[in-house]
């Protein structure tokens, strides 16, 4: 398993975590339950986490996590390659045939 994500927001976390398992990258969320302990450990050691159960999926994971974060930041309108859909930023899957963003 390999750490790809924290963030203090548990909302981040589990957004995070779907974007990565509708791109078939299976994630699971450790530390969900440390903020009652915030104080008696370090406030960052604290914070969800998103883990991949396949380290070979390392690389890929970050890519969709780093495009997610670029995509909401810059709002930049995407067309999907196999239909020719035209979409908004924030979403990574084609709504008319189902097809992920290239990356």
């Amino acid at each position: 398993m390999k750490q790809v994500f924290t963030a203090e927001n548990r909302l981040n976390v589990y957004h995070i975590k779907n974007l990565l398992e509708t791109k078939g990258i299976e994630s699971i969320v450790k530390n969900d339950g440390l903020t009652s302990v915030i104080g008696d450990i370090p406030l960052d050691n604290a914070w969800p986490e998103v883990w991949i159960t396949d380290p070979d999926m390392e690389a890929y994971a970050k890519e969709v996590i780093e495009h997610s974060k670029n995509s909401e930041v810059a709002g930049e309108d995407w067309v999907c390659d196999h239909c020719g859909e035209k979409h908004s930023a924030q979403f990574l899957d084609c709504w008319n045939c189902q097809s992920s963003k290239a990356f």
